[in-house]
């Protein structure tokens, strides 16, 4: 029995240790939430090439890469992404789809999409509703959340970094050459494709159905060229098109909130009594994360 009970403290322990992110879903209602509207929010339902493996949501990053989230809805209305596969995957680094070269699309779509300009960076808005998380940072003069974004800033310039789960244009070597495909970022933070890439969207729901995805060997850069051994986008869909039963009525947390500066002031502490080494205050924007969850029935 005492056995027993030290399991279950150390459970607890473990889950009172999780990043906050992972624990939205049970935070308590009366925190600060506002509601993701359903145009900024994409469906990707995905297959493992063989069965439906689940659903993953994307928010848009609109208020900073409005020109490469302009095109991504262009294209999903298109249905541009319907049929096609993740042609590119590496495990704990990058899920990268869209439509291969020297393949047809299934749908025989011929339309064809300028490349898009860069938007690494812009101009910090002192009028945002920015969090300050950490000062000092190896890639950047502080880090901060943005509209539940994670970016970060140096000589007046301000850009959404690479964490896990963000999603971005696939490009060549050309800063101007992102047209259709993207990709998801997985594992390790990627942070040395900040202010490199065109960031158009976080994956806020569904982030375990990633890992269903099939994987494709390392050693030859993740690629799969057998079409039967891909993950695949069954659809990809507009929330604002969905019927509302079929909408997922999600909710952000507002980190400039008292609930989540409370929140950022025991991380720093580290004060739960697992905690020999209580560190020195700093916070890695990575390991955060802005909550999502489902609202709750008023």
């Amino acid at each position: 029995m005492q056995t027993r009970c030290k399991t279950w403290q150390f459970a607890l322990m473990l889950l009172a240790l999780l990043p906050e992110w992972a624990l939205a879903a049970s935070v308590e209602p009366q925190q600060s939430w506002e509601d993701i509207s359903q145009q900024q929010l994409v469906y990707l339902q995905l297959s493992d090439g063989d069965k439906n493996i689940g659903q993953v949501v994307l928010q848009l990053s609109d208020p900073f890469t409005p020109k490469t989230t302009a095109r991504f809805r262009q294209l999903v209305q298109d249905r541009f992404y319907d049929g096609l596969p993740f042609y590119r995957v590496i495990d704990q680094f990058v899920l990268q789809a869209g439509l291969p070269e020297s393949e047809a699309h299934p749908a025989k779509l011929t339309k064809s999409y300028p490349p898009l300009p860069a938007e690494f960076s812009w101009p910090i808005r002192h009028a945002d509703p920015y969090t300050l998380i950490q000062k000092g940072d190896l890639l950047a003069d502080e880090t901060g959340f943005n509209q539940g974004f994670a970016v970060g800033r140096a000589k007046g310039r301000e850009w959404l970094i690479h964490c896990p789960n963000l999603v971005n244009m696939a490009r060549d070597s050309n800063p101007a050459s992102a047209t259709t495909d993207f990709a998801m970022m997985q594992g390790q933070a990627p942070r040395h494709l900040d202010q490199n890439m065109n960031v158009f969207a976080r994956v806020i729901w569904g982030t375990e159905v990633l890992n269903l995805v099939p994987r494709g060997d390392k050693a030859t850069g993740g690629i799969l060229d057998a079409k039967a051994h891909r993950g695949v986008i069954v659809s990809a869909r507009l929330g604002s098109e969905l019927a509302k039963t079929a909408q997922l009525p999600l909710q952000q947390q507002l980190t400039h909130s008292a609930d989540f500066q409370q929140m950022l002031q025991r991380r720093r502490a580290r004060s739960d009594e697992f905690y020999q080494d209580k560190g020195n205050g700093k916070l890695d924007i990575c390991y955060l994360g802005a909550p999502v969850r489902l609202k709750t029935a008023q």
